[in-house]
């Protein structure tokens, strides 16, 4: 591990290794990115990996409609592995506001650049014949979205920042962070020092406890969430493209598929342990 970077980074989950690739594709090549175990086994391994393109504003619009360019081309940029899956999306609408909602969306959509259409009830079952329209009134199709394997996103820009020039530490912990007199950080690890003009803080889950050193709190808490994933499903099994991915707001809660199975999603409103019974 060199003893002196530019930047160094704490944490190798994908946001870490996301600013690793964008900081090297940029020409910053004096990048050192440490993470305590492996890449993305914090939280991101087991994210179920959902891009879609409508969101709430149109700055996220523009975030994550980069996204989803970035990861349907990442394998072939990087000649790493990352398992995209361009299935679109449908979110339904089951009142006049939600549907008022599509038509501000709509309006980002064209002006960011992502596919949108305002469709039926007979078209969404069209597409997606598992669904029971009863109570939606219309959906908002997102034909630019998709899901991915975090992971392996996660590698492969790891991969295409380490060919840019970039530099990753994998097994080893940051025990402590301070400043120097000359204006710089000393990060100490469990293999050696390293002294860093910028220190970024993506530990995730740990990120409060990297900000503690350098006597900073942040008020960041996990949030947790189930998703189930079924059996095999033999009418998925039995179709050439994979169905779109729903979105209910009744439920508050998407379905997609997993290879031949499904994938259901719950983003409860109590907390994990009050909503979940052992019964």
């Amino acid at each position: 591990m060199n003893n002196q970077a530019r930047i160094v980074i704490v944490g190798g989950g994908i946001m870490g290794v996301s600013l690793l690739y964008h900081l090297a594709e940029e020409g910053c090549k004096d990048i050192l990115l440490i993470e305590k175990g492996e890449l993305t086994s914090g939280s991101t391994w087991h994210a179920a990996g959902q891009c879609p393109s409508m969101v709430g504003n149109y700055n996220l619009a523009k975030i994550h409609n980069y996204g989803n360019w970035l990861y349907s081309r990442l394998e072939e940029m990087t000649g790493q592995y990352v398992s995209w899956h361009p299935s679109g999306g449908i979110r339904l609408a089951l009142t006049q506001d939600d549907l008022d909602w599509f038509h501000y969306m709509k309006g980002i959509a064209n002006n960011v650049g992502f596919r949108m259409e305002i469709i039926d009830t007979e078209k969404i079952k069209e597409i997606n014949p598992f669904i029971d329209t009863e109570g939606v009134i219309a959906g908002a199709w997102t034909l630019d979205d998709g899901h991915a394997d975090p992971a392996g996103l996660t590698n492969a820009m790891a991969v295409g920042a380490k060919k840019m020039g970039a530099s990753i530490e994998r097994h080893n912990r940051v025990l402590d962070i301070k400043p120097m007199a000359s204006g710089e950080w000393q990060i100490i690890t469990e293999k050696g020092n390293v002294i860093a003009e910028t220190v970024v803080n993506a530990a995730g889950c740990y990120a409060r406890r990297i900000a503690q050193m350098v006597d900073r709190d942040y008020p960041i808490v996990n949030v947790q969430h189930h998703y189930i994933v079924t059996d095999v499903i033999e009418e998925f099994s039995q179709r050439d493209e994979e169905i779109q991915v729903i979105r209910d707001p009744r439920a508050s809660s998407y379905l997609r598929q997993e290879q031949q199975s499904g994938l259901i999603g719950i983003y409860e409103r109590e907390g994990i342990t009050e909503a979940w019974t052992p019964e």
